[in-house]
């Protein structure tokens, strides 16, 4: 069926493939079902969707206690490790940690039902997977080598075995130590903080190792999604391209 500009959506007038059309999307089954398809324009709302809410949940949340910090607000209250399922986090990365493992199983099913409608192997949605894999193996890395370092730092000293003193010994240990003038020492200018427990060191170094790796994933899988599945045709009929400015009959005559 060949459609003129508008005549599908007239808000998108560009849209001339009627299995794009804005308005018959449905979110759940998209996000929900991985034994549908979906077209193009269906999956690049629902990945943008996704993209955008792990953006905002991480980046807004550690902006703001960041102000707080600076306005001199304690950020202990935001740093409280929690656990959620099998990792520990900061109380104020919760809701970008809730939403990031709920998008990762929604991702997986948008990807299953993209290249399903593209009659491409839909076991290559697993992709989409990697990046939480790789930041799993990386926090229980960091989770004991922290974990491990506190307690080598905080390892109570060796005890010292003493000895007779010699002839003259007892004599100068008597006598006090004078500091040179000029090198008294300089505590620091406010009262210190309490001492990181372990379990703080441990989720410190662990998401210190996990997030560079999460992200760098995450960005390759970005790119895998945007450059390749997203410009998948619907169908599977015609070549990798943007857009859905053709109909489905101009795309089976191969212009």
């Amino acid at each position: 069926m060949d459609t003129s500009l508008g005549e599908i959506d007239p808000h998108r007038p560009w849209i001339r493939d009627e299995r794009d059309d804005p308005g018959a999307m449905n979110w759940a089954e998209t996000l929900l079902n991985p034994m549908g398809e979906t077209s193009k324009l269906h999956f690049s709302r629902a990945w943008t969707f996704m993209f955008l809410g792990r953006v905002v949940l991480y980046l807004v949340p550690s902006f703001v206690v960041a102000i707080l910090g600076i306005s001199g607000v304690a950020p202990e209250i935001f740093n409280t490790p929690l656990d959620l399922l099998i990792v520990t986090i900061p109380a104020v990365l919760v809701p970008f940690a809730l939403f990031t493992v709920v998008t990762e199983f929604t991702s997986f099913v948008a990807h299953t039902r993209r290249l399903a409608d593209a009659a491409r192997p839909t076991w290559l949605a697993a992709i989409v997977l990697v990046p939480m894999i790789l930041g799993l193996v990386a926090y229980a890395a960091g989770t004991t080598m922290g974990a491990a370092q506190h307690r080598k730092m905080n390892a109570p000293p060796a005890e010292k075995t003493e000895t007779a003193p010699k002839d003259g010994a007892a004599a100068a240990e008597a006598k006090p130590e004078e500091k040179p003038k000029g090198q008294q020492r300089r505590g620091p200018p406010g009262p210190p903080g309490p001492p990181q427990s372990e379990r703080q060191a441990a989720v410190s170094t662990g998401l210190g190792m996990a997030l560079p790796i999460w992200g760098l994933a995450s960005f390759g899988v970005m790119i895998w999604s945007l450059a390749f599945v997203a410009r998948l045709p619907n169908g599977g009929q015609g070549p990798l391209r943007t857009g859905s400015d053709r109909t489905p009959e101009e795309l089976a005559g191969g212009y």
